[in-house]
């Protein structure tokens, strides 16, 4: 399947060649924690992600065509 990696803040630096976009072409039935794990990020270390528009958590599963977005937590008030 082909999914679509977006990597925000820093991030970032998880993605192929450390670009804020990339295309990854993956195998099996992944979350969005495995595919996160797989690319190096502490999954357990605050993260927000977006699969689709919708806010993700770490047990959606990915389809062929997905969008996701990975972005730090936001703070302020």
């Amino acid at each position: 399947m082909r999914v679509t990696v977006e990597m925000h803040g820093p991030f970032q630096q998880y993605n192929k060649d450390g670009q804020r976009r990339a295309e990854l072409d993956l195998e099996g039935d992944l979350t969005v924690r495995d595919l996160l794990a797989s690319l190096g990020v502490d999954v357990d270390e605050p993260w927000n992600a977006g699969l689709n528009g919708t806010l993700a958590s770490p047990s959606d599963r990915l389809s062929d065509g997905a969008f996701l977005i990975v972005f730090p937590p936001i703070e302020g008030g």
